[in-house]
């Protein structure tokens, strides 16, 4: 005989028990523990609650799931770079889930009407600066707060670097919108084209009635030292180039385009340079490539390299661009590489330091130099270096504010408090900026910061305080059968790079099932695992697994 119920099952002519989906009254509702890939989110996402609700079939249940802790769901599923997957207990017994691309199933699936605006039970008003991910994510929690917040956004479109740079092949801007759309829906207002410290300062924040200003922008980029020969024409800046791709103004690429970076803004630019029309790209950078967790390695993460060279990107390791060189004296045609090596202890020389601040040293000799022909440059190393102050803002700032690294604001890395009362800093302002998810918790915890700062209380840091649940090897029981992960459906690579649109294509509703039934539930049925004979602390049952 078997038991159904709504969430679950129990096979009651069977020796073993079967748990039953999380949530229900047969299994533990109050585990005090958590799963590794949950402890492994910067935003502590329920991910075995959404990937059982899937199984089920309800993506709106999993859409749910995700918003409480994740604003971004549509984003995050296209971009995030899924540090749960590294801690995923299934790796043990064959290979991680993959909750990314099971996120962004549910949030295109899940999507419907728009949610009612969040009821105001606050009096007092804040102002984000900025509407990339930290921003979004602090505006949305102190709204859910009962807050009334606006915020203000340089540029025409909200969403930060995802919506203005990151290619349309990689992130839609229908999943951006979707989000900004359901943010807006709870009440967060948006205005475009308001730069502060031109259009508005800090000041006039205050007069208009604003009680905490969060700065949450990006700073200006600057490529740094140039290279000699970086004003021919034919050398490219990665970050316009990627800016006006997006929009479709992008130039037309012919003949070999070199890339000068390794991370993942240069891993765009080359793939952008395929779909401009590029016969032949390749990657010059400073880092070799090899083992991931080497800091001296290339600092764009594994898929990224996969898909580009999938699509035909060569990568070229260990090299240092000396000049960018012309034939004729006005147009590129040419790139002179110096080879790198790892700087040994108390050698010398010319040093350069990796994205991770790995030291380089170039070689010495006739074999250290590397001369290659190119039809175009797109340099797009050290764009992320800021100007070494606040630019726009700088004057619309108190004098009192505290400078740190590179003329950033100075705050406190656990609250994100600046000295100045009532303001607060993420992102690249405060010298904090970092990967999408790691953004959007840094922009949680300064909404957690605000809200008690204008309840009158000190501003201490939240923490995490459950233990995670790891399942080692030899603690896998024998039922359990190896299975592994779905891959995600794609576009051949000589299709791809003839659009713009993108080319992993998501799961179909039954892959996402399958995929989401390799959960091992572990937050709640682990515990079965580890206390094996023992009676069910809810049911009085025996644990017979």
């Amino acid at each position: 005989m078997v038991v159904s119920t709504s969430v679950g099952y129990y096979s009651l002519s069977r020796r073993r028990v079967t748990p039953a989906y999380i949530h229900v009254e047969r299994c533990w509702p109050k585990v005090d523990k958590l799963s590794p890939c949950e402890a492994g989110c910067p935003l502590y996402v329920d991910i075995p609650n959404f990937s059982q609700a899937i199984t089920l079939g309800d993506f709106k249940k999993a859409l749910s799931i995700i918003r409480e802790k994740n604003p971004l769901p549509s984003i995050c599923g296209h971009v995030c770079w899924h540090p749960c997957e590294d801690e995923c207990n299934r790796d043990v017994l064959d290979s991680p889930i993959a909750v990314q691309w099971l996120e962004r199933h549910a949030a295109e699936q899940g999507n419907g009407k728009k949610p009612r605006p969040v009821k105001k039970k606050r009096e007092e008003r804040i102002a984000v600066i900025g509407s990339g991910p930290a921003g979004l994510t602090a505006a949305s929690d102190l709204v859910k707060k009962g807050y009334g917040t606006t915020v203000f956004e340089a540029s025409s479109t909200p969403g930060g670097i995802p919506a203005t740079m990151t290619p349309n092949f990689i992130l839609p801007q229908e999943a951006i919108q979707a989000d900004i759309d359901y943010i807006k829906a709870l009440g967060v207002r948006i205005h475009t084209n308001v730069c502060i410290g031109k259009d508005l300062g800090i000041s006039d924040l205050w007069r208009q009635g604003f009680k905490a200003i969060l700065i949450a922008c990006g700073a200006e980029r600057s490529t740094g030292p140039g290279i000699p020969g970086s004003d021919l024409s034919g050398v490219f800046s990665a970050l316009p180039l990627l800016q006006e791709s997006k929009l479709g103004q992008g130039p037309s690429l012919k003949g070999k385009v070199w890339v000068i970076g390794g991370d993942s803004i240069a891993i765009a630019a080359a793939r952008t340079a395929l779909r401009l029309g590029a016969e032949e790209v390749h990657i010059a950078c400073l880092e070799a490539i090899g083992d991931r967790n080497d800091p001296g390695n290339i600092a764009a993460p594994a898929w990224e390299l996969e898909a580009a060279e999938r699509e035909g990107v060569q990568i070229e390791p260990s090299l240092a661009p000396q000049e960018f060189t012309s034939e004729d004296g006005s147009k590129v045609s040419g790139i002179n590489f110096k080879r790198l090596m790892p700087l040994p202890p108390g050698g010398k020389g010319k040093v350069h330091r990796t994205l991770r601040g790995f030291p380089l040293v170039e070689m010495e000799g006739p074999d250290s130099d590397y001369v290659v022909d190119a039809d175009t440059v797109v340099d797009a190393a050290n764009v992320f270096q800021p100007k070494r102050r606040i630019p726009d803002m700088g004057d619309a700032l108190p004098e009192s504010a505290s400078k740190g690294r590179r003329g950033g604001l100075q705050v406190n890395n656990d609250t994100f408090e600046t000295n100045v009362p009532g303001i607060f800093a993420v992102g690249d302002r405060s010298g904090t900026g970092s990967h999408i998810v790691e953004s959007m918790a840094d922009g949680r915890t300064a909404a957690t910061s605000i809200d008690q700062y204008l309840s009158g209380r000190y501003v201490i840091p939240v923490k995490e305080s459950r233990t995670e649940l790891t399942i080692k090897p030899e603690q896998i029981p024998a039922y359990l059968t190896r299975k592994g992960r779905w891959g995600m459906p794609r576009l051949l690579p000589a299709e791809a790079i003839r659009t713009f649109e993108g080319d992993e294509l998501g799961y179909s509703r039954w892959q996402a099932v399958e995929e989401a039934r390799r959960c091992l539930n572990c937050r709640m049925c682990a515990n079965c695992i580890f206390e094996r004979g023992h009676l069910c602390k809810e049911t009085g049952r025996r644990l017979l697994l």
